[in-house]
């Protein structure tokens, strides 16, 4: 049976954290490869996103984030991690970028604008919540004319109360030189953008926009994160957007569990003993019933993202492993906030209060072995499907901030695949475009 690592001994050290050092806001532009797409990704975090981009092919001409660790963050990994010196991270508020410098020089615009606005989890004021950064972000799409957009943010967005809010965001997306007077309220705005007539703008001036509410665990991410994704594509390329298809299905994780029995003996698990005999029935006559699978993945779970770990060590001392460092106190608190089980994706991840994580980002494996204990800060980034060799930097607090608040690496991969594939569905008129 498959075990989950578990404390060790180990030498007394510890690596120096390194704290946010904010940057000049001097931006420099120059390189990367000429026929390379290309990207800037505003409110970056700590890099989940841009790690996907970067994945599936892109060059990213600046990464944008104001909070220091992040910033860090970002600065150690980006030439080792995603090939781009330094000096591309901007260690700045979104606000105070000068975006002219990048018009007509970016193919993939994409961010997360500060999602705790609009929230399921927490305090949310919305529209009128002063870390709502939609406005920001999409005066940088009229600035800049990226070819394509990528968003991601929270499924709260979607809640009725904000639905006003949700058509504002698409039609400025949608016809982004659409002009406002001075001063003039969001509501406003939304008057007059709901009168717009497309032929009003050139095609180089609207976007074609889609949107879908998405569940990570069914693109591959071991982790239950309902996000909403935004992808436009300027007008004049002549394209749809076209959403990517899931990958993975709930269903096949089942029938693999409780019919083949394939997930547990790939953990090398034959015999559930602590299964109940309710399940051991259960089991049985799903096996007998034979129900069809679906032609996807089956979803992966925490213990297919964190089993293969080395074991973790106690503060103050050195890790086998970058980030994979216990952190005390876990405790749950039936019957909600009960942590993620081994078998199932991990609940999403959350960025906390005040440096203190809640009970989704720890591993309940009571009934297994006795085990209850919050998640490493490299197992957190197992479940955001991080590369391994991507250091977080910070207090634990800070580096499960970071993550609370990132866009699965995975995630990422797979949208930001499907824009680069439809941009180069037309390279000629695309490399002429340009």
């Amino acid at each position: 049976m498959t075990s989950f690592p578990t404390p060790a001994k180990t030498t007394r050290g510890r690596r120096k954290s390194l704290g946010g050092t904010k940057a000049k806001p001097s931006i420099s532009i120059d390189g990367g490869a000429a026929t390379a797409l290309t990207s800037l990704e505003i409110f970056a975090g700590a890099g989940g996103l841009a790690v996907g981009i970067h994945q599936a092919g892109f060059d990213h001409l600046g990464l944008v984030e104001w909070d220091g660790y992040a910033a860090s963050t970002l600065r150690l990994n980006s030439e080792r991690v995603l090939g781009i010196d330094p000096s591309r991270v901007f260690h700045m508020d979104a606000r105070e970028v000068d975006y002219t410098r990048f018009s007509g020089k970016v193919d993939l615009l994409s961010g997360g604008p500060p999602c705790q606005p609009f929230s399921t989890g927490g305090a949310n004021g919305g529209y009128h919540d002063p870390r709502n950064m939609f406005p920001v972000f999409l005066d940088a799409v009229r600035t800049i004319r990226p070819r394509a957009i990528l968003i991601e943010n929270v499924k709260g967005l979607t809640r009725s109360k904000f639905a006003e809010y949700m058509e504002y965001i698409q039609l400025r997306l949608r016809f982004p030189f659409c002009k406002f007077g001075v001063d003039s309220t969001w509501q406003e705005q939304l008057e007059v953008l709901r009168r717009v007539n497309p032929t009003d703008f050139a095609d180089d001036e609207r976007y074609n926009l889609a949107m879908q509410l998405v569940d990570t665990a069914d693109y591959g991410v071991p982790q239950r994160r309902e996000r909403v994704i935004f992808v436009a594509l300027r007008a004049d390329l002549g394209l749809e957007p076209v959403l990517p298809e899931p990958t993975h299905s709930k269903l096949t994780l089942m029938h693999d569990q409780w019919v083949s029995g394939a997930y547990w003996q790939r953990h090398g698990m034959k015999e559930l003993d602590f299964i109940s005999d309710r399940d051991r029935a259960i089991r049985k006559a799903l096996q007998e019933s034979l129900l069809p699978l679906e032609d996807r993945l089956p979803w992966r779970t925490v213990r297919d993202a964190i089993s293969d770990l080395p074991p973790s060590v106690e503060r103050g001392k050195e890790p086998h492993m970058i980030n994979h460092v216990q952190h005390p106190g876990a405790r749950i608190y039936p019957p909600c906030h009960i942590g993620s089980f081994p078998d199932l994706p991990a609940k999403a991840l959350k960025a906390g209060t005040h440096g203190t994580p809640g009970g989704e980002n720890i591993l309940n494996a009571a009934h297994e072995d006795g085990t209850i204990r919050y998640f490493t800060t490299r197992e957190a980034g197992r479940l955001q499907t991080f590369p391994d060799e991507w250091e977080f930097l910070g207090t634990w607090g800070a580096c499960i901030k970071q993550l609370g608040n990132a866009v699965p690496t995975q995630l990422g991969y797979i949208f930001a695949s499907s824009i680069r594939d439809q941009l180069r569905s037309i390279e000629p008129q695309f490399q002429a475009a340009r």
